[in-house]
């Protein structure tokens, strides 16, 4: 299968992540499927997929042939309820493994949308069979991926305002610097009206909290640009 690419796979987002950085790397390494090597693809097997800000990677319901690694930019995945609301459950950045459900469902059960333009590497479900049937090692390395996937994370809800928002702020920080990227200083990517609504509170509390941290000197923010400073993890239990 040859790579499909427009006429760049370069884009503005977050990114690109190194290879080694992903979470696929060791299956990819394995199976013998797309692969990175300073800039060039060394491996011709595979496919990327790129997709605009604001264009779904794939909706709930869709059929689930594969699965997708972030490559460069951010998503969010986001539930639509039967009266049409959305609720935003995660920001994905590069690295991480997206429709891993595929491997129960055969369905996705959610909306990733993008909030830059991304370029993700698509492996499909079949090839990643093939392998896994083959190889012992290769079937340990999924059961790897898939355990990294449920392990638990800082619940973005919790706790007062300032101690919602810098555990978003820094858990970000660390997944990107965790990929090799810049985590001091990155896009974030969503709205306010979306931070707001992942950490469960108003736009009008999110504003007013990120302007203080911004008069404190934890962070500097520019637009939908954000520097960490001073921020550290926030103890205190009151509300904002």
């Amino acid at each position: 299968m040859s790579i499909r690419t427009s006429k760049s796979a370069a884009c503005d987002g977050i990114g690109p992540v190194a290879c080694r950085s992903c979470d696929l790397h060791e299956i990819c390494r394995l199976s013998g499927l797309i692969a990175f090597d300073g800039g060039h693809v060394r491996q011709q097997n595979g496919r990327l997929r790129k997709a605009r800000a604001g264009e779904a990677l794939f909706r709930a319901g869709d059929p689930a042939h594969c699965v997708y690694a972030v490559r460069q930019g951010m998503l969010k995945t986001v539930h639509v309820n039967a009266d049409g609301d959305e609720q935003i459950l995660s920001l994905n950045t590069p690295g991480e493994v997206l429709g891993l459900e595929a491997f129960s469902t055969g369905t996705f059960t959610n909306d990733v949308i993008a909030l830059q333009d991304v370029v993700c590497c698509e492996l499909p479900l079949r090839q990643l069979d093939e392998h896994g049937t083959r190889f012992r090692e290769f079937g340990a390395a999924l059961v790897r991926l898939l355990s990294k996937a449920v392990a638990p994370r800082p619940h973005p809800a919790r706790g007062s305002v300032r101690q919602r928002l810098t555990t978003f702020l820094l858990d970000l920080s660390t997944r990107l610097e965790d990929r090799g990227l810049d985590g001091r200083q990155f896009a974030l990517g969503l709205s306010r009206q979306e931070i707001a609504e992942l950490l469960d509170t108003r736009i009008e509390t999110i504003s007013r909290m990120m302007q203080k941290l911004n008069r404190e000197e934890a962070i500097r923010v520019r637009g939908s640009k954000v520097r960490l400073l001073g921020l550290a993890p926030a103890r205190d239990s009151r509300g904002f």
